[in-house]
């Protein structure tokens, strides 16, 4: 695992945005992951199912500097290529 990319544990589902967040700490910088394009039951059994795949990605996101202005990261279920 990337030490720059620190994924905090649990998630929680945020309902004005439809999505799961998730929170990470990347380079010392607080931030937001939101998963969309499922509903929220499909959204956690997912996560619990795909966690470290879902953590991976991420990661790869960060990197690529796919944050927006906002210091959101956007992740859809089709992204996640299982």
């Amino acid at each position: 695992m990337n030490q720059q990319v620190q994924i905090l544990d649990g998630y929680v589902f945020s309902e004005s945005k439809k999505a799961l967040k998730i929170e990470l700490v990347a380079a010392g910088q607080m931030l937001c992951c939101y998963l969309q394009g499922a509903e929220e039951k499909g959204l956690i059994d997912l996560y619990t199912l795909y966690q470290f795949e879902i953590e991976e990605l991420i990661e790869q996101q960060v990197e690529r500097d796919n944050i927006n202005e906002q210091g959101e990261l956007w992740l859809t279920v089709d992204m996640l290529n299982i």
